[in-house]
């Protein structure tokens, strides 16, 4: 009788006794859990993010912590996995334990659900204003913009009049601005379009954030569901955006692919092959190598140079349908039969009718994004074969 961890056995045997397994019935029941955010369609709508974020850390908020949220929430600035913003307020960050908050206001808040809207400069997801004690003896103004994009790029040019805003009105006061995104690159300038942001992902938002929380004794426990549901609901992919991922996930994903790696590894080449799939979310993140730097090409003599995948397909499709050569393509236009990158439908989809998973759309057009770099390189030296126009990579 062939052992259970044979990974000579046949490929359709170890696939029988990986989804047999305990621990991947488990894994399953976990991606599948009921969540009051995906029962009401909400799972990834800002607005609601930003009301839950403002309830809890609002000092007042039932949740009756007080305002240790805030200063939790805070410290996570000092995380080495945030994005540092450069500022003459940083250290208000390092007094965190001993000064002290008073008059705190967060809109929205649980009695108030509307956003602090600013003529001519726009509407903050989170705006806290309040009082310092304990700063160099003194009293001192405290306010800080939080800003959460989950399906949408930043907004350099808002980033930027958010800021402006912010110290050319508060010049005297502690300004912190924050920015909560799925994705970071390697500087808060590349990820927002302005170093004064301190930018963090919902990874560490879970991680650091609200896992501490529910641990908190202080903590409502009427409440404390609601609390739960949130941090399931970072888990529920999106676009090909998977916001965050608990310990548990984690322990269990590890622990079955030292058993069956064999059959991942092969489930994954099947895919890929047939491309079905191309990377996964992780591989949006700058990790190394190429990735660590400027993208840059040359189409038509046009030099084309960006941070990200994400950002060079948005100047090139905005080039393209400017210039009209968009309608050279037979649309929705792919390099294969598996997926498309560009749609001139409404709702962009693939053909086996699954939507882009991270898509940018550009006057009728959408171009998927979801693409490693050096992936994401030949796509576009396909399009451009396909349009017969010149194309070239640029070393950066």
């Amino acid at each position: 009788m062939k052992s259970r961890n044979n990974k000579n056995s046949g490929f359709t045997e170890r696939l029988l006794h990986l989804i047999s397994e305990p621990k991947f019935i488990k894994f399953e029941n976990i991606l599948r859990e009921p969540n009051f955010f995906k029962i009401v369609g909400r799972t990834h709508y800002e607005r609601w993010h930003s009301c839950f974020l403002g309830w809890i850390l609002d000092p007042s908020g039932s949740h009756l912590l007080l305002d240790y949220p805030l200063r939790r929430f805070l410290l996570l600035l000092l995380d080495n996995r945030c994005l540092t913003g450069k500022n003459k307020n940083e250290n208000i960050l390092n007094l965190l334990p001993t000064v002290e908050f008073k008059d705190v206001e967060v809109f929205p808040n649980e009695n108030f659900s509307r956003e602090t809207s600013i003529t001519g400069v726009g509407r903050f997801d989170i705006f806290i204003s309040g009082k310092l004690h304990g700063m160099d003896n003194k009293v001192k103004g405290f306010n800080s913009i939080i800003e959460l994009k989950i399906d949408s790029l930043p907004d350099k040019r808002q980033s930027i009049k958010y800021a402006d805003w912010l110290f050319q009105n508060h010049p005297d006061d502690v300004n912190l601005l924050i920015y909560l995104t799925p994705i970071l690159n390697g500087s808060s300038k590349s990820t927002v379009g302005d170093k004064r942001w301190y930018c963090l992902d919902y990874q560490l938002l879970n991680d650091k954030f609200f896992l501490p929380l529910i641990e908190n004794p202080n903590l409502n426990e009427k409440v404390k569901p609601f609390i739960i549901q949130y941090i399931k609901n970072l888990k529920i992919r999106y676009r090909g955006i998977k916001m965050a991922i608990t310990e548990e996930e984690k322990k269990i994903a590890l622990s079955l692919y030292e058993r069956y790696s064999d059959v991942f590894d092969s489930i994954y080449d099947a895919l890929v092959a047939e491309g079905a799939i191309d990377y996964s979310t992780t591989d949006l993140k700058d990790t190394g190598g190429r990735a660590s730097g400027r993208l840059a090409v040359k189409i038509n003599k046009r030099v084309f140079a960006n941070e990200t995948v994400r950002l060079l397909l948005k100047d090139i499709l905005e080039y393209i349908v400017d210039e009209k050569l968009i309608y050279k393509l037979p649309l929705p236009w792919g390099p294969s039969n598996k997926r498309y990158v560009l749609s001139n439908e409404p709702e962009a989809k693939h053909p086996n009718g699954r939507e882009f998973f991270y898509p940018i759309k550009y006057k009728e057009f959408t171009i998927e994004t979801h693409y490693a770099r050096e992936r994401a390189l030949k796509v576009i030296s396909d399009l451009c074969k396909k349009l017969e126009i010149d194309f070239e990579i640029i070393d950066t």
